[in-house]
């Protein structure tokens, strides 16, 4: 059996139901289950009147239709009664499209809200006002739609909002959504609906409306909500200080967000800013000296990482050899490779010098850079060494130096030239042989052309001088010709051949 109270809470639900309008069949069951509790019709009908008393009925109709409702006649708009300034509010904001229409001139506006404020003319002057001074018809839709209901959600890709924490809770699960979000922000209809519906953000939102200003200010609104590089979303610095050891396409995404301001607008309003402090003091030198971008944006990176976790491992090199010596070169030019390698991870920039100029001992001079992510962790230097240009005998001592930012190596170098005595020897042969060869085949020659195995006769006789030409003396033109032009035609094969 139900008690007095139980009772009284089931009268008092009923009339809340149905605003005091309480029908017959309601009333049946309602008095069926008091008098099963013991009371009479009597007690039942008082009981009723002092729960019906007890109701605050104007609070409760001001909840559900408004304290601007109409208590004459409804207005019809768009298939829809209204009956208060809130409920025109959302019968415009689902009717988007006839909204504009309707927006179009102030005069349905005016009039309607000046019956639904029951002739409240500084009420309706303040939406008139709000109208024309608003020329865009998207944001003056906006503005009035809020100024009459500011319970009225915010519609982002079909998605209806009442709190701001919900809509960018959303924006973190889904990136293409986070940009709608922004693209609200850069029109200004973001900021329209925080004005009129969260008066105490007014504060924090910015002038103007570039991608850092929206960082700003959800930065603001709430610290704790974690950063976008590029597509993926990272929640502490630490977390993007680890992708970045593992992730080459990630440097390129961090470098334009620190171009941009951005990942420093996230540090700054989360209570980052020791960083922020520490990147701009470490990074100085490098924008005022380093030319190349991309060793630019890659050291940024290097040191940002290093400015996160003091703790990682900075990038050091290794050369091939300890020192090198040539102490014996004849005149053969001489290439030496020499490899420096990167020991560990991360991106590291080299200066490569000779302590010396000297012509004839040159090196790739320069500047070269290392990157464990983009695979060049090895690169090989070359150092050129020509003998025909250094002075024999002459002991030449110089070192090459290899520096980064983080350490300085040297390679000690030792070099001298000798007279090529055995090359010497060997051309002087070879050339002695092949200048035999030569001339013995000449004799050859001259021999056939003779026809027997005797020289010309010794005999000169000048008074009678034609005696003493071979009858056959065109041969011998022909094979003095032949003995000039020989060792002309092959002189080209021979530099050829000598590299001369």
């Amino acid at each position: 059996m139900e008690d007095l109270y139980e009772i009284k809470k089931i009268i008092h639900d009923l009339l809340i139901d149905r605003m005091g309008e309480v029908n017959d069949a309601d009333l049946f069951l309602t008095r069926k289950r008091a008098l099963a509790a013991g009371l009479d019709n009597q007690q039942f009908g008082l009981l009723m009147q002092e729960v019906h008393n007890s109701i605050n009925w104007t609070k409760l109709r001001d909840e559900r239709e408004g304290k601007d409702r109409v208590v004459g006649r409804p207005i019809n708009l768009f298939g829809q009664e209204v009956k208060s300034l809130s409920k025109l509010g959302e019968v415009l904001f689902n009717n988007h499209t006839k909204a504009l229409r309707y927006l179009e001139d102030h005069i349905f506006l005016k009039e309607n809200i000046n019956y639904l404020s029951n002739q409240n003319v500084d009420l309706t002057m303040s939406f008139l006002e709000t109208y024309n001074a608003e020329p865009d018809a998207e944001k003056r839709f906006l503005k009035i739609i809020y100024q009459l209901n500011k319970g009225l959600p915010f519609k982002v890709e079909g998605e209806l909002f009442t709190k701001l924490s919900d809509l960018l809770e959303k924006g973190w699960q889904d990136y293409d959504f986070f940009e709608s979000i922004y693209k609200r922000f850069a029109t200004g209809y973001l900021q329209l609906w925080i004005k009129q519906c969260f008066p105490e953000l007014v504060g924090i939102l910015p002038k103007e409306k570039s991608f850092k200003d929206f960082l700003y200010f959800i930065y603001s609104f709430n610290p704790e909500y974690p950063f976008y590089i590029g597509q993926e979303l990272f929640h502490t610095p630490e977390d993007i200080a680890e992708a970045a050891k593992k992730e080459s396409r990630l440097w390129l995404v961090l470098i334009k967000s620190i171009q941009d301001e951005q990942i420093l607008t996230w540090l700054e309003r989360t209570g980052r800013g020791a960083i922020i402090t520490a990147y701009i003091e470490q990074t100085k030198f490098l924008i005022d000296h380093e030319k190349n971008q991309n060793d630019l944006s890659r050291s940024l990176i290097q040191k940002l990482i290093e400015i996160i976790q003091p703790e990682v491992e900075l990038p050091s090199l290794s050369v091939s050899v300890d020192q090198l010596n040539f102490l014996g070169i004849e005149s053969k030019p001489l290439l030496q490779p020499i490899t420096v390698s990167l020991s560990n991870a991360g991106f590291v920039k080299a200066t490569v010098l000779l302590d010396q100029q000297i012509d004839g001992i040159v090196i790739e001079q320069g500047y070269v850079s290392f990157f464990d992510l983009e695979h060049a962790k090895d690169i090989t230097l070359h150092l050129n060494i020509d003998p025909l240009k250094l002075i024999k005998n002459r002991l030449y001592n110089l070192n090459l130096n290899i520096k980064t930012n983080y350490q300085s190596l040297s390679i000690p170098i030792s070099v001298k030239t000798v007279f090529p005595l055995k090359t010497f020897s060997f051309y002087l042969l070879k050339y002695s042989l092949f200048t035999s060869i030569f001339f013995g085949f000449i004799r050859i020659l001259i021999v056939a052309a003779n026809g027997d195995n005797n020289w010309l006769a010794p005999e000169i006789a000048w008074s009678h001088i034609t005696a003493q030409v071979p009858t056959n003396h065109v041969a011998y033109i022909a094979i003095f010709i032949l003995s000039a032009a020989i060792p002309i035609l092959l002189w080209p094969k021979v530099k050829k051949i000598e590299k001369i």
